[in-house]
């Protein structure tokens, strides 16, 4: 069996914050904070005291950083200018972001999602499949600002495609003494009609004593935050084939006399197998601590520890309702009307004898991240610094997923996808509400747990010339150590035989009560899922499933990276250009381990049928490689105000974990689920790494201190992009039953091009008459186009862009700060992307989600120089997000969630 998944899938404003730079906090690859090349005597304080000053801090940044980058700086202790971390990095140039559950989740920079996360410029990750830390996890009142770097310079590390975001923490030493800033905030989401909690508190202090300065701070964030989630799904759809054999039988007769009772036969006729809905509640938590410690035992000596530890936790139930064929064929309803496209597409119509569901879901997931740093920074002459630092990440995920699976009646299914909004009903409408035509027939259950650590420590040197060109040499050496690991039960079905209760769902406000479909439903009772154990026995189950070696994959990787650059500036010769040149070498050692693994169905004495022992295999793989990675980052200073960035680099990043596991798990279906669409998901281990080179340019004119405008162009050489793949391959298990799966996997998809352009504007109106010489406005818009191979699309569209990528996105943003009052309405827009190049059924085409648009706001008024309040509102146009499969008249889903309004009040000493 071992060489089996080789066959299946491999082949195819109130309180000033002082920013020590003379001190950074990264080291000699000078981090935003620490960005300023001019005199950092002049600039050792940057006072930051409301949106307007914040903005002004992220100017300063970006102006005198040695590479292309944007910031968002804090406007108080504790907050930033959005409560979520991806939501306020989706107001930055170039930034696209993805929602889960109504919440920004993870950013893709410049239309790839190949990002890298640090804290204070080291690694951090979530454990599990993914190299990042997932956004949703940070309490964002830890954060003094984050940077956002769209090309890099030799110093910084590699793992990333279109950039790095950087997240940067408060210390000690950036506070003149004792500081002490607090919040609490009540949020209230609207659809899921319930109220959360979320404070935060830092106390700081710094002492000279007799072996130094020593400063300590302490930073505690905590979160609850309610969400609901409502969605309308139409799918799949299936074209019907009316193609002959040669002896001008049909191909297939099924689809044949489909066609022919809708009098469509010999035209392309494209039709839904059914529709549904999910109503989904949750929440999420998160608390968040940072302990930092530094010392200055001398004028030439820093010594900085610190300890961030941030817990997250994620719960949703929902159920979903459906009246689906899956992959059988549909039965239209005799004299029914039925309208199409002109393309052939299904409109509105009747079917009969189409089964009825529903189930009752509960998923849970928590994660730990723990990260322990301690740094030098050490200049024994003025022109030599040395900076060790060495760190410690560990993070844990556990994860738990139940499903109870009921049956209905077959029924005659009317459905309507013109709008917006899919409608549906069954005749008679009792056969979604007569609990009698029902019954529990499968249940699910599946546990995972994951744990990543990492070893790392780095050196770099620092070497600067005075009155030369040569402004400074700069080298360096880092070794990683990371591992993962993951074990998964994988998911059990149990046969359940119509045990447990059922009860009765009100659907009447889906929607807000605006759409038409079910009015109530039969459905297991959510709340039992809470109690696992009632669960189990409820339904005759004894224990819990095990982890089996066959559930379990692991990967490790270590690097080796040594880096040289010069840090240049031409102004003694007249010449008003600086930069830097340089090139970083990484060497990568991987190592990946895990099953292959069938589990079958196996017959009982009462004529039921249960999971069987499963059967597996061992795989390992290895690979190493050197890679080259050279930066140039040029700087011309065409005015005082005015400057011209142009750039040229090497980027790397490495498959994630989960791309690379290569484990494989195929589990029969139960007598439920026979008509289901079957699918399974694994990685490839022989993926190879993704090298871009790069072509920046920046033209950049700062009109004052914190307006500016410019215009910036990028062009992107992927080599070996990976990119999803979908591929049919039939399975047979020990039973002798053979199941079409839909194995999806990854692919190096050969070379890739992304290219683009953004554009940024900010500007106070202080020229105005009062009180409207408050007002201000930033702006930027976001152009890139790519092209990539698809391979696994078919039908109508088989050329799309990169997966989550939009062609269009803008930010504006309206600002308004006089007096005490601070306020700021803030309107987000991207245009359609490609959610995966190719969704299961149907042919495997392309889904794309429709472009989206959503205005968040903020109110905060200044009671006095110590205390005051804010309000905000997230998703105040209430927007609908929509998707499609591969065009717009094959609808797919239709989804809202709530509009949060929040009411604050933040004090700080």
């Amino acid at each position: 069996m071992a060489g089996l998944p080789l066959a299946l899938i491999w082949s195819a404003p109130a309180i000033a914050q002082t920013i020590d730079t003379a001190h950074p906090a990264q080291g000699p690859s000078d981090t935003p904070a620490a960005a300023p090349t001019t005199n950092p005597e002049a600039l050792e304080e940057i006072v930051v005291t409301g949106v307007r000053a914040s903005l002004k801090s992220a100017e300063a940044i970006k102006r005198d950083a040695p590479e292309i980058v944007d910031s968002i700086v804090a406007e108080d202790i504790g907050k930033l200018p959005d409560r979520n971390v991806a939501e306020a990095l989706q107001r930055v140039a170039g930034i696209q972001i993805q929602r889960n559950y109504g919440e920004g989740s993870s950013v893709a920079i410049r239309g790839l999602t190949q990002v890298r996360t640090e804290l204070n410029g080291r690694d951090i990750f979530t454990a599990g499949g993914v190299d990042q830390l997932n956004l949703e996890d940070v309490p964002a009142e830890l954060l003094a600002g984050i940077d956002v770097y769209k090309n890099p310079s030799a110093e910084q590390i590699e793992g990333q495609l279109s950039g790095v975001i950087n997240f940067r923490t408060r210390k000690p030493f950036d506070f003149d003494g004792f500081k002490f800033a607090g919040g609490v905030t009540g949020n209230y989401y609207d659809l899921a009609d319930k109220t959360g909690p979320s404070g935060s508190v830092l106390v700081s202090d710094r002492w000279n004593t007799g072996i130094g300065e020593i400063g300590v701070l302490a930073d505690v964030a905590y979160q609850k935050d309610y969400f609901r989630d409502d969605q309308i799904t139409t799918e799949p759809f299936y074209t019907l084939n009316q193609s002959r054999n040669a002896d001008g039988s049909f191909v297939n007769p099924s689809d044949a006399a489909t066609a022919a009772a809708l009098g469509r036969s010999g035209q392309v006729t494209t039709i839904p197998h059914g529709g549904g809905l999910n109503k989904n509640y949750g929440n999420r938590q998160r608390f968040g601590t940072d302990v930092a410690l530094q010392w200055r035992p001398s004028d030439t000596l820093d010594v900085t520890g610190e300890v961030l530890r941030n817990n997250y936790k994620f719960n949703i139930r929902g159920n979903a309702f459906f009246a689906t064929t899956g992959d059988g064929a549909i039965t239209p309803h005799p004299g029914a009307d039925f309208k199409f496209a002109s393309n052939g597409d299904f409109i509105s119509g009747t079917w009969d004898d189409v089964p009825v569901g529903s189930y009752a879901s509960q998923t849970t997931r928590e994660s730990t991240t723990t990260d322990y740093s301690l740094k030098a920074h050490w200049t024994p002459t003025p022109n030599l610094e040395v900076t060790a630092d060495g760190q410690y990440v560990r993070s844990d995920t556990s994860q738990s997923n139940f499903i109870v699976l009921t049956n209905g009646p077959n029924t005659t299914f009317q459905q309507n996808v013109s709008g917006d909004v899919a409608s549906f009903s069954t005749i008679p409408a009792s056969n979604t509400t007569n609990a009698s035509l029902y019954s529990n027939n499968g249940f699910l259950d599946d546990f995972s747990k994951s744990y990543g650590s990492e070893k790392s420590g780095r050196l770099d040197v620092k070497y600067s010339f005075d009155n030369s060109v040569l402004k400074s040499l700069r080298a360096g050496f880092r070794y990683t150590d990371r591992n993962n690991s993951t074990r998964d039960t994988g998911y059990r079905y149990s046969s359940i035989n119509g045990r447990g209760e059922l009860v009765p769902y009100d659907l009447s406000d889906i929607f807000r009560g605006d759409a038409n479909v079910f009015g109530s439903v039969i459905t297991f009772p959510l709340e039992n899922l809470s109690n696992y154990a009632n669960t189990l026995s409820s339904f005759g189950i004894n224990g819990a499933p095990a982890y089996l070696p066959s559930g379990t994959n692991a990967q490790s990787q270590q690097t080796y990276a040594e880096y040289g650059a010069a840090y240049f500036d031409a102004s003694p010769w007249s010449i008003p250009l600086d930069g830097n040149i340089g090139v970083r070498v990484v060497k990568t050692n991987v190592s990946v381990s895990g099953y292959y693994q069938q589990v079958p169905q196996v017959a009982q004495p009462d004529g039921s049928t249960a999971t069987g022992d499963p059967e597996y295999a061992a795989i390992a793989f290895k690979d190493s490689y050197t890679k080259f990675l050279p930066s140039l980052n040029l700087r011309y200073h065409l005015t005082d105000n005015l400057q011209l960035r142009m750039a040229a680099s090497t980027n790397l990043a490495t498959p994630t974990f989960s791309q690379l596991n290569p484990s494989l798990t195929l589990t029969e279906p139960g007598p439920s689920q026979h008509a289901e669409i079957h699918t399974a998901t694994g990685g490839n281990p022989l993926l190879k790494p993704m090298t871009s080179r790069n072509l920046d340019a920046s033209l950049e004119w700062y009109f004052s201190d914190h307006e500016y405008v410019s215009v910036a162009g990028f062009y992107k050489k992927i080599n070996g992009y990976i990119q999803t793949a979908i591929t049919p391959r039939d399975i047979t298990f020990p039973d002798g039953k053979t199941y079409t799966y839909q194995v999806t996997s990854y692919t190096n998809a050969a070379d890739a091009e992304v290219k683009g352009a953004e554009f940024s504007f900010q500007q106070f109106f202080d020229f105005l008459p009062d009180p409207f010489d408050g007002l201000g406005i930033q702006a930027n818009f976001t152009y890139v186009d790519s092209q990539a191979p698809s391979p696994a699309t078919s039908g109508p569209v088989t050329n799309v862009p990169l997966e989550m990528l939009s062609k269009y996105s803008y930010n504006l943003i309206g600002i308004y700060e006089k007096g005490p009052v601070s306020l700021r309405l803030a309107y987000n827009w991207r245009s359609k992307f490609v959610e995966t190049t190719s969704g299961v059924g149907t042919g495997n085409l392309p889904i794309f989600d429709q472009p989206y648009g959503q205005l968040d706001g903020s109110l905060t008024y200044q009671v006095n120089q110590n205390f005051s309040l804010g309000v905000d509102a997230r998703n105040i146009n209430n927007a609908l997000k929509l998707s499609y499969f591969g065009i717009s008249t094959r609808p797919r889903t239709a989804t809202i969630s709530d509009r949060r309004f929040s009411f604050t009040a933040r004090v700080t000493y």
